[in-house]
Formats: C-alpha cells, sequence, structure tokens
C-alpha cells in the first residue's frame, strides 16, 4: 500500500543519514544570481551571461514522449552599482533554438536590486529559474533550457543557517476584452539549519509554489483556477575531505492540491521523494533518488514525476514509480567558463521500461569594467 510506501520511504532516510555514504546535487553552474559588492559602488559594467545546450531525452513506451533541445541563450546587459547597496541591470535576452531560423525568445531585461547583508529586494527580471533551488518534482530542470525568464517581485534572505526565498512571477498581464486568463506564480523556497554536528549539518527544507489563472477583463469564459504544490522535507549534509568531499541523503513528502477544482484530472495528490548523492572534488556528482507518487500533478515539474502526460491529457499513469540515477560532471574550464556533461537513466517501475537522457552544456558568465563615476 501506498502507506506501506511511505513507511518505507522513512526509515530509508534514516539509515542513510545514520550512515552516509552519498552527497547533495546542485544547480550552481546554472545560477546567475546578481551579486552587489561595495567596492563597486559607481561603477558601469558589460555583463555577459550565454548558455550553449544540447539535451536529449530517449524516453518511450511512458506517458512521457523523447524529444531533443538544442540551442543557446545569450544575455547581454549594462550593469550600473548606484550605491554600495542597489545595483540596476538593463539590456536583452536572446534565445536561438538550433533548426528554427528565428529567435525562440527575445526580450528586454531590467532588474533593480537593493541588498543589506543578507537580505535583498529585486524588482524587474527575478533571480528565478533554478536559482529557487526547488526539487524537481515541483520545478524541471528543463526550465532553464526554454523558459527561463521571470518578471516581478522577490524577497531573499541568503544566511549561512538560513535561505529564504519569496517571489511573485508575473507571466500574464490581462487587457480588456483578452482571449487569455492573467496568469501568476507565486512561491516560498526556505531551508533552516537546525544543527550542525561537526562536518554535518542537520536541515530542514520547505517549498511552496502556486499558480493562479483568473482575471475579470478577458472573454475566454474560463473557471478561475489556483493550483498549489508543496514540498516538506529533511537533510543531512555531510562535508569531507579527499576525493569524497560532500555526502547528502535527503527526503521530501511532497503534495499538490486543484484548489478551485477545476480543469484537473484530479483534485490533489501526493508522493515521496528521497535522494541520495556523492560529489567529488574532480567535479562529478552521482546521484540516486526514488519517487513513488499518487495522482501527483505540478504545473511546473518535470514530465517524467507527473500522473498525467504534459503531451497528451488521457495518458495517466495514477501511481508513478521511479528508480532515477544521474551523473553530472561539471568541469571548470576557466573562472567564468564551465562544462557541463550529464547522464540520466531511470527505471520507470510502473511502465516497467528503462529511459535515460544526456546531456551537455557550455557556462559561460562574466562582466567587463567600462567607466566609473567621479566624484
Amino acid at each position: 500500500t501506498f502507506m506501506l510506501q511511505r513507511v518505507s520511504f522513512f526509515f530509508f532516510l534514516l539509515i542513510g543519514m545514520a550512515n552516509p555514504a552519498l552527497a547533495q546535487l546542485n544547480n550552481r553552474v546554472f545560477q546567475d544570481a546578481q551579486t552587489i559588492h561595495e567596492a563597486d559602488s559607481g561603477k558601469l559594467y558589460l555583463g555577459m551571461n550565454t548558455l550553449g545546450f544540447f539535451k536529449n531525452n530517449e524516453y518511450f513506451r511512458t506517458i512521457v514522449d523523447g524529444y531533443t533541445l538544442y540551442g543557446y541563450q545569450f544575455q547581454p546587459v549594462v550593469s550600473y552599482h548606484l550605491t554600495k547597496n542597489i545595483r540596476i541591470d538593463a539590456g536583452g535576452y536572446f534565445q536561438k533554438d538550433f533548426g528554427n531560423n528565428k529567435f525562440t525568445t527575445s526580450a528586454p531585461v531590467f532588474t533593480f536590486k537593493w541588498q543589506k547583508k543578507a537580505y535583498s529586494v529585486i524588482f524587474g527580471n527575478l533571480e528565478g529559474s533554478l536559482n529557487h533551488n526547488l526539487i524537481e518534482p515541483l520545478y524541471d530542470f528543463e526550465r532553464v533550457l526554454n523558459n527561463r525568464l521571470e518578471t516581478g517581485t522577490q524577497l531573499k534572505l541568503n544566511r549561512e543557517d538560513l535561505f529564504v526565498d519569496m517571489w511573485i512571477d508575473w507571466q500574464y498581464m490581462q487587457y480588456w476584452r483578452d482571449t487569455r486568463q492573467e496568469q501568476l506564480v507565486a512561491g516560498l523556497s526556505l531551508q533552516k539549519r537546525i544543527a550542525k554536528i561537526g562536518q554535518g549539518e542537520l536541515s530542514i527544507p520547505f517549498q511552496v509554489v502556486s499558480r493562479h489563472q483568473g482575471g475579470q477583463l478577458d472573454i475566454a469564459g474560463l473557471p478561475i483556477q489556483t493550483l498549489v504544490n508543496y514540498a516538506a522535507g529533511i537533510q543531512w549534509k555531510q562535508n569531507l575531505e579527499g576525493r569524497i568531499n560532500g555526502i547528502t541523503v535527503n527526503g521530501f513528502y511532497v503534495y499538490d492540491k486543484d484548489i478551485t477544482k477545476t480543469r484537473q484530472a484530479y483534485i490533489d495528490g501526493d508522493g515521496l521523494y528521497a535522494n541520495a548523492t556523492v560529489s567529488t572534488r574532480f567535479g562529478l556528482n552521482v546521484m540516486a533518488s526514488y519517487w513513488s507518487a499518487r495522482e501527483f500533478m505540478a504545473f511546473d515539474g518535470g514530465p517524467t514525476y507527473q500522473a498525467v502526460s504534459t503531451f497528451d491529457n488521457n495518458r495517466i499513469q495514477p501511481r508513478p514509480n521511479l528508480m532515477i540515477f544521474r551523473f553530472l560532471y561539471d568541469y571548470k574550464l576557466t573562472d567564468k567558463l564551465y562544462l557541463s556533461l550529464r547522464y540520466e537513466p531511470y527505471f520507470d517501475l510502473s511502465f516497467k521500461t528503462f529511459q535515460y537522457s544526456y546531456g551537455l552544456y557550455v557556462n559561460y558568465r562574466d562582466r567587463y569594467f567600462l567607466t566609473q563615476r567621479k566624484k
């Protein structure tokens, strides 16, 4: 039964915490937080943020069809540090998918950021996407490749013992007699360290994201919809010295609900997500994950975790059950340039099939000094 799966899940988690031999997966090379330093006050920079990507999903006989993502992203910005606490960025974002003669995305970007010690407020283009540190059942890694821009307001607290990220991403602005509903996503990502023992840390992560579609100006004739996804868990992280330099074991209980009870196959669902990862000083991370769910649906989550296919609503697997392995290698070419390789096989225990994906990514992020305000 699903209750027995829950008991087995937490038993596995406690064993892993008592005798860790595995580490935490992270996407740091894909994150693009905008730093503020007192020494940059009054300075003007030209910033470059580029990503070349190739991800091939070899998926067959499951609720997810195989497909390939292949192209590059280019984001030049002019960054002015108005004071020691304020930074303003303005520029453009361009994405080109190979095999398409046009840019798939071209948009202006503008960010106002105020920072005081560990606190920051952001308006405009957010430090979004993988910067939120959401788990994959709630937020698909591929969104950094095809839908990474977020606009709205964000509040952050980033201390050694506490990470808090609250944001509103306004995704569609509605106008008079619009044919579409307005759409926004609000979220909270929190991780609190509750104990530090030697080189080990015990922490509690909590995540919630909600999408609302509605408004009063449209002529779409659709009911209001509000969806909420939750994740709460526990994590043990062990820092080590030597070839293996980090071990993390974590587990989450995940829940979703359609508050307005409209337009979804299931009103609610839940799942269990356990991870154990080992990281090495050579840049290689190896991760094993287990996913077991009941009628779970997340609007921005990875497609392999869902009970209903994102390609075809008639393809349903009410109880997805996956064993996932990940091999991730980040190679530092220079301080600003990283090459990443990923191989991610998984066993779909519900469909009794073996699936896999692999990818290659090139991240380059740098800035160039232009001038300084005269005193």
